[in-house]
Order: structure tokens, then C-alpha cells, then sequence
């Protein structure tokens, strides 16, 4: 079996928001309704804060299986990607290795895909302010993926660096028309807005519960290790709260990990995995004025599911390196 490989370049071509948001939609049905089963993710420490880090599953109703592997950069590798790596596919069936497909770019476009399918399925229909906490290139792909699902005409943006907010606002006119505003403090950004994304590697809350308006929906992508947290207490507490899968939430997110252990939150209270909400099991929005909160530490169907969108793609053109081991 010939084996296709796919770079970050081919990768950017042929990986578009719109075709994973609905990729993403069908991998959490899989994940909730039992035909994606999947490993939970683990972690080595490396040498200058680096992690080497593998997440597997398979996709039945695709018909492959595989894994991400990568290594999460401390300061010295961070130059390099936030996520250096591979997945590589291999056919469920023959057990022949189909495609090695470039992490970097997958994780970052399956990660605002994956917030845009909850966001369809929670957010206000009238919602068109969104708040971005984390202008990095993830900030900017949560915008464009957040605009296919809502008719923005705001946008509110703050970063540590001031001067990045500035520059992702000047991308954001340029590039999407939309008005966009850099602000100084998170809490002017959040308190002016119907759909909010946190998207920073925070160990600490940036995020405070007070600052939410009714109606608000929130997805908190960033922290994704049980010590780390972008999001207060309160954010939880107020809000009716949405997962990726329970499991992974609530082992790799300290947004949901450290409110169960100060007792403010049991797990129990998920209202349920965006899975379920897809597949009809469980209500999304109840109210208008209720608060939703999509908390996400990323797992390894969406990004088995991305790669499979472009290694599709790549075979139907063509295209990518074919090789034989």
C-alpha cells in the first residue's frame, strides 16, 4: 500500500473552514454515539518545557484509524508551531498506513471549526458581537470560523501585547470587513459581547464570571492541562456548560478540573457533550438569557477527522508525495 504525504503547505490549501466545520459536526456525533472511540491523551515532559504528547482513535464510519503526534513547545521550540507533528492514518480494515498528514495546521483550523459547530448550535441567533481573548493566529481563525456561522458586524479584541490586539483588529477591517476594536482589558471586551472565545495559553483566569452579559456564549479552547485555566469559578457556575467528550474535560481542563475540586461544580452538572446536542439526546439553550459555555481540551476524532477531510481531498486531486515503506 502506497503511502500519501501531505505537508503543512497542501495541507493550508486544502483544509477550508467551512468543509471542517461540518467535519467536525459529524466527529463529535461519532464521539457521543459510541463509533469513535478514542484514547485519552498522554503526555511526556521533554527537555526546556517541551511535551511529547499522542492522542489516538479511530473513526469507524470513516474507516481509519491513527494518532496525533506531536510536541507541545516550551519558550525555545515555540518558533516552530505550537504543534509540531504528524498524524499519521492508517485503514482500519487492511491495516495499511493511507496518509501522514502535518499536525500544525490541522489543529489550528480543526480548533476553530470545532468552536463554530457549538457556537451554531448555542449562541443567540441575533448574535453578532464576538469577543476574541487572544489575537495569535488561533485568535484570527476563530473569527473567521465564528463568521460563517453568525453575521458578525463586531468585533472586540484583546491580547497581553496591546499592539497585537491592534493588529489583529487592522486584519479583521482588511481582510473580513468587519468594525473591529483593540481594547486594553479583557472586561471591555467581554462585557461588549453576545459570543465570546478564549484563546490564550493562561494558567491563570483571564475571564471573570461578573463580566458575562445574559444571553452571552462562551468557548474556552486555550488552557488544556488541569492546572491551567483561563476562566474564573463564576464563569462556570453561571453557566449552563457543553463539552467536547466528559472524559477528556474533565481530566485536561483546569477551567472545569479546579471548580469539581473547590466543590463549586460537579460533574455531573455538564449539561451534556456537543455530540448529544447534535444527535438530539440532550437540550442546547433553554433561554435567551442563559449563558452557554463550550469547554474544549481538543481530542484526537477532530483531528483525525481533519486530516481524513484533506487526505480525501489530496487523493481525489492528486496530490501530496506518494511513497512505499
Amino acid at each position: 500500500m502506497q503511502t500519501r504525504m501531505i505537508d503543512r503547505a497542501l495541507v493550508r490549501r486544502l483544509l477550508t473552514i467551512d468543509d471542517c466545520i461540518d467535519a467536525m459536526r459529524a466527529a463529535l456525533r461519532g464521539v457521543s454515539k459510541g463509533s469513535a472511540p478514542m484514547l485519552q491523551r498522554q503526555m511526556l515532559p521533554q527537555p526546556d518545557e517541551n511535551k511529547f504528547a499522542v492522542m489516538g482513535g479511530a473513526d469507524q464510519e470513516l474507516g481509519l484509524c491513527g494518532a496525533k503526534v506531536i510536541v507541545f513547545p516550551g519558550p525555545s521550540a515555540a518558533a516552530a508551531g505550537s504543534h509540531q507533528g504528524i498524524i499519521p492514518l492508517f485503514d482500519s480494515v487492511s491495516g495499511g498506513l493511507a496518509a501522514i498528514v502535518d499536525a500544525e495546521e490541522i489543529t489550528g483550523v480543526r480548533t476553530a471549526a470545532t468552536s463554530a459547530a457549538a457556537t451554531d448550535l448555542l449562541a443567540l441567533p441575533e448574535a453578532d458581537t464576538l469577543a476574541i481573548l487572544g489575537t495569535g493566529r488561533l485568535g484570527r481563525q476563530h473569527i473567521e470560523a465564528i463568521a460563517r456561522v453568525r453575521s458578525l458586524k463586531k468585533v472586540f479584541l484583546w491580547n497581553r501585547t496591546f499592539a497585537r490586539a491592534e493588529e489583529c483588529a487592522h486584519w479583521a477591517r482588511q481582510t473580513l470587513g468587519l468594525e473591529a476594536v483593540a481594547c486594553s482589558d479583557p472586561a471591555q471586551a467581554v462585557r461588549s459581547a453576545a459570543i465570546i472565545c478564549t484563546v490564550t495559553q493562561s494558567h491563570e483566569p483571564i475571564l471573570q464570571g461578573e463580566w458575562l452579559q445574559p444571553g452571552a456564549h462562551l468557548n474556552a479552547v486555550g488552557a488544556c492541562a488541569p492546572f491551567a485555566r483561563e476562566l474564573d469559578t463564576e464563569t462556570v457556575t453561571r453557566s449552563r456548560v457543553f463539552v467536547d467528550q466528559r472524559e477528556a474535560a474533565l481530566g485536561g481542563s483546569g477551567d472545569l478540573v479546579v471548580p469539581v475540586r473547590e466543590g463549586a461544580f460537579r460533574p455531573d452538572e455538564i449539561a451534556g457533550e456537543i455530540g448529544e446536542v447534535l444527535l438530539g439526546r440532550v437540550a442546547g439553550r433553554q433561554h435567551a438569557a442563559q449563558i452557554t459555555l463550550f469547554e474544549s481540551v481538543g481530542i484526537s476524532i477532530e483531528d483525525l477527522a481533519a486530516a481524513a477531510l484533506v487526505f480525501r481531498k489530496a487523493k481525489e486531486l492528486d496530490l501530496g508525495t506518494l511513497i512505499t515503506f
